[in-house]
């Protein structure tokens, strides 16, 4: 009987009958245990060896530490003496999210606890619900070690390729095919340019699909089970800690299992129904970290995430061309404009030129066209949706939630994926091609679709391309893909055999990927310090206190450390505790960054500003320390009307000497002592030598103060204690001067004419501090616990002990959020809410002790669905039932 594959598909008895010379050409029938067989053949042994090593070699420099691989030199501000060339990622959540969250609750999970809450960022908040942490996620547990993140990543390469390799090759693609598409897949775009949670999860696009085929597989045998790789590979998709890779990848999914349909004849249902019942059973399985996430939804708030806040957004096509010439325009983050910085704040990766043109040879090959007429279909509605044409972005944002989320950024890995299917089938095609054939047909398609590659993205935007500051690197990409295109072109010839063909163009394929991959690994810093002693002042002395930075620690770092810090940088976040930051703390901060440092209107107050404007309001958040960058307390004076600039600087060499005068200011009050002067300083990427001795002197008072010049931070305060305080007067007169060291060091001054070097006063010393932090003591900061009449014993942010001579209210400065239970000498009380943000539970009179918890609500559902949907997973594996075999002649 033939199939809609072009196939014929024979009964056992039918099968039996045939002729021993043509049962010689059948392929093996599809068994449960076939997707087993190449992993035991030394074919199979060699490609998986070599899907490993490919992406630790691709990585080795920053294994061996040659480049730094830790986000903290970088986006954490915590390190001096950072050197780098360029961006070596484009998403700084890789730090903020990925790396601190992540950390956080790997460390939560080596203590013996569910990482179901964050009590170190804002006031409280959940952890695993937030989903970027990837807390439930198995290789998060990575994070715990040192450079985890890195091992993380190449583990998740891996994966990929290791996914990819097993459902080709179930597929029935030969080795070469296979490994073509696994490496391409591997070494995918968006591994290039993001590594937060984005990519983690990549790899089990393909192990659901591999669960798709052996469902398909065991439907035609007439076997039982075929969907444990469709269970494990979503719910690790949902855990992996990005939901809106895992649905817009769960889209290819289902028009993949529909497109494999054909052939299948009275076998569909038993095919649908093996997808199906996989999909209920990973849906199971991921039944705590989908409560928790859905639970939080309802009080949180989402940015654009909500009504369709991303539907009209797209990439800008005159940008088309990064797509298959990735670094045509200039480096990764390269921003000469304000449309460049826009672009690379919402780009998902890119796919390559050679891989482009490679993947369009396969489309039109009849076997399995289908399901390559489905793939190309998608590349090519997907992609246009992510560059604005209307009709492509229409289609795409009926989908329900699409245009909730940035499709146009992590729509890429399906795209990704799409095309190296498609290639390792070209691969495939050329090579089992009879010696004597030529495929005309499929070379000219690859050829044009890799023209049509380079000819509409300079035509859709010649001008911005002839007018950029980046002409000459632009030149080297087209000199590059004209000399690829007419390669390909030369392969056409008859000088080579099929295989040999199909051998070069996916080597070809390949080192184009692996090439485009490292380049932007160069960028990793050299070398760096990382500045602890701020952080472990904390450690010893926040107790359960809060600090708020204006800088240094960036969020979430605080919860990396174990230290609470107010600051934030995520989404979802609480909408109660965003809200009031606006409200009460920093009216300008840009509402799922509260980091003290940007802004949401560029001319509106600065962090600082509104911090002195509203210390109260920070004191009642349980604030005790503020932390800063160094030499800039938020307490210090610097002269009215200067903006920090870095535009001009002025070099002083050994013996070079600067000086200037200050007024006195009227609003600063009478009665204070400077104790310190910064400057801040341009050290010449830490090269700076010798010693900066500055001379203060005000009305007849004068103080010396010397500073090593190998302890400044490069383009920040360096601050310089003087030998004695200075009562405030003024005039003041200020002169610096450098002593020794063979390497200068500069000033940042004030713009010309004045020129004067930018300085600061300090009127209290900080009680801790490092190269790259100062920590002021905030007093007055409210306790974490409080009950009017009561002692209080605190052992932790969850236990303390309250003796209290008649009923209280025990007040906890930690968030109020549906989850929260206490128990009071171990009965079972309510936890209230304490106005719009805190906890509060009744006392009664007498020795209490309090503990609390927090879970989401309905967990218990969640870990009951899950016990169901590991045994419906493991149903899968249940002994064959041989109803009925069968095979396809190709």
């Amino acid at each position: 009987m033939a199939d809609e594959e072009g196939s014929i598909r024979l009964s056992t008895t039918e099968m039996d009958a045939l002729p021993s010379s043509l049962m010689q050409r059948l392929p093996p029938q599809p068994t449960g245990a076939e997707i087993q067989a190449p992993l035991w053949r030394s074919s199979g042994f060699r490609a998986i060896a070599l899907l490993i090593l490919a992406p630790i070699l691709a990585k080795l420099g920053l294994i061996l530490g040659w480049r730094l691989a830790d986000p903290r030199f970088v986006e954490g501000w915590l390190a001096s003496g950072v050197t780098r060339d360029g961006l070596s990622t484009l998403d700084p959540n890789i730090a903020y999210t990925s790396h601190a969250l992540g950390h956080r609750a790997a460390l939560d999970w080596l203590s013996g606890h569910i990482p179901w809450w964050n009590p170190y960022s804002g006031i409280g908040m959940p952890l695993a619900g937030d989903m970027q942490s990837a807390a439930l996620f198995p290789p998060t547990l990575l994070l715990a070690l040192p450079n985890g993140q890195l091992y993380l990543h190449i583990s998740l390469q891996i994966a990929s390729g290791v996914f990819t390799w097993l459902l080709m090759r179930r597929l029935g693609v030969a080795a070469l095919g296979a490994i073509v598409a696994s490496l391409l897949f591997e070494f995918n775009g968006t591994f290039a340019w993001l590594a937060n949670a984005v990519v983690n999860p990549i790899p089990f696009l393909p192990m659901v699909l591999l669960g798709v085929e052996e469902a398909r597989a065991r439907a035609l045998a007439g076997q039982l089970g075929g969907w444990g790789w469709i269970a494990g590979g979503l719910a690790l998709s949902l855990y992996a800690g990005f939901p809106e890779v895992a649905y817009f990848n769960g889209l290819l999914i289902a028009l993949w299992t529909l497109a494999r349909l054909a052939g299948l004849g009275d076998r569909s249902m038993a095919y649908m129904a093996r997808v199906a019942t996989g999909t209920v059973a990973g849906l199971l399985l991921a039944a705590p970290i989908l409560i928790a996430f859905v639970e939080y939804l309802g009080h949180s708030y989402l940015g654009n995430h909500a009504a369709g806040g991303f539907r009209h957004s797209h990439l800008d096509i005159q940008r088309l061309l990064t797509l298959f010439l990735p670094y045509a325009l200039g480096e990764l983050g390269h921003t000469p404009d304000a449309q460049a910085f826009i672009f690379w704040g919402a780009v998902g990766g890119y796919t390559g030129l050679v891989l482009v043109v490679v993947a369009a040879m396969a489309v039109w090959h009849p076997w399995l066209r289908g399901l390559r007429l489905t793939l190309a279909g998608w590349c090519v509605v997907v992609t246009g949706a992510v560059y604005g044409q209307h009709a492509m972005v229409a289609l795409l944002t009926a989908i329900p939630a699409v245009g909730d989320a940035m499709f146009f950024r992590y729509f890429n890995p399906s795209i990704s994926f799409a095309l190296a299917v498609l290639a390792g089938l070209a691969c495939h095609d050329l090579a089992d091609q009879p010696a004597e054939r030529r495929s005309g047909l499929a070379y000219w398609g690859g050829l044009a679709a890799g023209v049509a590659c380079l000819v509409a993205p300079l035509w859709l935007s010649h001008r911005l391309y002839m007018n950029a500051p980046f002409v000459p690197i632009l030149a080297r990409s087209l000199i590059y893909a004209v000399v690829a295109l007419l390669a390909v072109r030369e392969l056409g010839g008859g000088a080579f055999s099929n295989r040999t063909r199909a051998l070069i163009l996916g080597v070809a394929a390949v080192a184009e990927a692996v090439v485009l991959f490292v380049l932007p690994l160069r960028n990793y810093p050299k070398s760096g310090r990382l500045q602890t002693a701020g952080v472990e002042f904390l450690q010893k002395n926040l107790g359960l206190q809060r600090f708020y930075t204006l800088g240094p620690i960036q969020p979430n770092y605080s919860a990396y450390y174990g230290i609470a810090g107010i600051n934030h940088n995520d989404l979802p976040l609480p909408a109660a505790w965003v809200d009031h930051v606006f409200t009460h703390l920093d009216n300008n901060t840009i509402e799922s960054a509260f980091d003290g440092h940007d802004r949401k209107v560029a001319g509106g107050p600065t962090a600082l500003e509104n911090l002195r404007a509203n210390l109260d309001a920070y004191r009642a958040m349980g604030v005790k320390y503020l932390v800063a960058p160094t030499g800039q307390s938020p307490f210090d004076w610097k002269p009215p009307g200067v903006a920090v600039s870095m535009t001009e600087v002025l070099r002083l060499d050994d013996g070079g000497s600067a000086s200037l005068v200050l007024p006195p200011d009227p609003s600063m009050a009478a009665e204070r002592e400077v104790r310190s002067v910064g400057v801040l300083v341009a050290t010449y990427v830490g090269q700076s030598k010798g010693t900066l001795v500055v001379r203060f002197c005000a009305a007849d008072r004068c103080a010396e103060g010397r500073r090593d010049l190998a302890t400044a931070a490069d383009n920040q305060y360096l601050s310089i204690p003087l030998d004695t305080p200075v009562p405030w007067a003024g005039p003041m007169t200020i002169t610096f001067r450098k002593v020794g060291g063979d390497f200068p060091v500069g000033l940042w001054t004030t713009p010309a004419p004045a020129r004067d070097p930018q300085v600061t006063l300090r009127f209290a010393s900080p009680v801790a501090g490092d190269e790259v932090m100062d920590i002021v003591e905030l007093p007055g900061a409210r306790p974490y616990f409080t009950a009017e009449g009561c002692r209080l014993t605190a052992a932790s942010r969850e236990m303390v002990t309250a003796d209290c001579p008649a009923p209280a209210t025990l007040t906890r400065l930690e968030l109020f959020m549906p989850g929260w239970t206490a128990t009071v000498n171990g009965a079972q009380r309510t936890v209230g809410q304490d106005g719009p943000l805190f906890q509060r539970v009744d006392l009664p009179a007498g020795r209490s002790d309090v503990r609390f918890h927090y879970q989401p609500p309905h967990m218990a559902w969640g870990y009951a669905a899950f016990l169901v949907g590991l045994g419906l997973a493991a149903a899968s594996a249940l002994p064959f039932a041989r109803n009925r075999r069968s095979v396809a002649i190709p």
